[in-house]
């Protein structure tokens, strides 16, 4: 089951509206007594909402709100973060990005104070936070503890994604221009940090009825409504080109045959069944192209699959990680299976195989939902609201999906990926820095000689590798 189904299963939920537009969503989890209680708070703001003149002001904003108190006192407030970033796994305090600004609390369980105490500090930090020349200057002084999606923002693949894009000049990471004028920033704060446009989630072991009557009392008194509607991030399609980009974030070459396509969010059966098709050729067709490396005893040669949602694009990989004089070669043989999934489609034997492990593992859904921890529920939880993916109960979702595994053929899943495959794709190579640049020229040509079909030779486009949208996490990230 790909993530992102199992993202859009909710069990022991609660969520609604305030009248002031906040949405709030709490997952108890009872079969997980002993996990910490994550808290997330959403807010549909970030860097591409700044004007020139108002560049560092979505990042700015919660530097100051974390050298705050948040109505709290003081002893208190250092108390509530040291304790609510996970040990074991750590998440920066606040993300800020191209469209939303995240706060991230993770709680030990057992601690309703704690709980009380976070909700009231999220509360004040979006909606009563104090402005002035001194706070700005008290926080700029203080260490930075605000992250960035993605991480490195300047890095040299994301720069190159971001051509022809509206985020170009909207980088979250960048500084405050001086001078720095205390009421337009918090002019800039009052117009986007509105109730109605945030999301509240809570997942862990808690009284439901509780927390809500809390999050009631904490956020739904917040004042504010949106009056220009958020700017909507959008990357241009992917070039089918071959590039080559020196980056400091790999140290062995690793070639990605790449492509995107729209992302279509998933609210009804017929979207989701289009959704699961796609996602199970996709899946068939990495297997396949692992166990045709394995069987061919191939050497020096690694193989990955990413997918992710960005702005509205569903990118996914394959991704080849081989020493620089084997890369030729290994995208030979990697393209020489993608040609023959496409013309000869997967033999049925491959298919069964796939859909009988799906068959077992939906046996398995519901032991497989207790083991995950909260943690993991909330990604899940965030992943589905930021690529509207409607929830489905795990009952429903048990009979939809043997439903689908019963009706599917050979022939549905084949003309799946002819499709897929059909694709023009891009060849993306990331280098690191220091390395002589490789002929990026002659691996397309290659390419183009291997996935080209016969009956289009005359036409240049360069057909390609796979699929269709999963959902995992932005990055970069996102």
């Amino acid at each position: 089951m790909c993530r992102q189904m199992r993202s859009s299963l909710i069990q022991h939920g609660n969520r609604g509206r305030f009248p002031n537009g906040l949405q709030w969503q709490v997952l108890t989890t009872p079969q997980r007594p002993s996990d910490r209680v994550e808290i997330r708070l959403l807010v549909n703001t970030g860097s591409l909402a700044e004007s020139t003149q108002q560049s560092g002001y979505s990042h700015a904003i919660p530097r100051i709100a974390l050298t705050q108190s948040g109505g709290l006192e003081a002893a208190q407030a250092r108390s509530l973060w040291q304790q609510g970033i996970d040990p074991k796994r750590p998440m920066p305090p606040v993300i800020v990005s191209y469209d939303t600004t995240l706060f991230n609390l993770s709680l030990p369980n057992n601690r309703n104070d704690l709980l009380k105490e976070a909700l009231s500090y999220l509360a004040n930090a979006t909606g009563k936070l104090t402005i002035t020349p001194e706070t700005i200057n008290h926080a700029l002084q203080s260490q930075d503890m605000v992250a960035t999606w993605p991480a490195d923002t300047k890095e040299g693949w994301w720069r190159y994604r971001l051509k022809g894009s509206t985020l170009l000049g909207h980088d979250p990471a960048d500084p405050l221009k001086q001078p720095v004028e205390a009421e337009k920033i918090k002019d800039f704060y009052q117009k986007w940090y509105t109730p109605d446009a945030m999301t509240l989630l809570v997942v862990g072991n808690v009284d439901a009825r509780s927390v809500v009557d809390q999050i009631n009392k904490t956020f739904g008194e917040l004042k504010g409504k949106r009056e220009t509607p958020a700017p909507v991030p959008t990357l241009s399609p992917l070039r089918a080109e071959a590039v080559s980009i020196m980056t400091d974030a790999v140290r062995q070459d690793r070639l990605s045959i790449m492509w995107d396509t729209p992302w279509q969010p998933i609210r009804e059966s017929a979207a989701l069944l289009r959704y699961w098709r796609a996602d199970l050729a996709r899946e068939a067709l990495f297997w396949h192209v692992q166990q045709a490396l394995s069987a061919s005893n191939s050497k020096d040669i690694g193989l990955g699959f990413d997918c992710r949602v960005l702005y509205l694009r569903a990118q996914c990989a394959i991704n080849i990680e081989s020493p620089n004089d084997k890369l030729s070669s290994n995208l030979n043989l990697v393209a020489r299976e993608l040609a023959k999934v496409r013309d000869k489609g997967l033999p049925e034997e491959e298919f069964n195989a796939l859909v009988a492990q799906k068959k077992l593992e939906l046996q398995k859904l519901f032991a497989a939902y207790a083991r995950a921890d909260t943690d993991i529920l909330m990604g899940q939880r965030m992943r589905s609201l930021q690529n509207q993916v409607v929830d489905i109960a795990p009952e429903q979702y048990q009979k939809l999906r043997q439903d689908f595994l019963n009706s599917l053929t050979v022939e549905m899943l084949n003309q799946d990926l002819r499709q897929q495959l059909s694709n023009d794709m891009a060849l993306i190579l990331l280098q690191p820095k220091g390395e002589p640049e490789f002929n990026m020229k002659a691996l397309q040509a290659a390419w183009d000689q291997i996935m080209t079909p016969s009956t289009a030779a005359a036409t240049t486009s360069v057909a390609t590798d796979d699929v269709h949208p999963e959902v995992t996490d932005i990055p970069p990230a996102q």
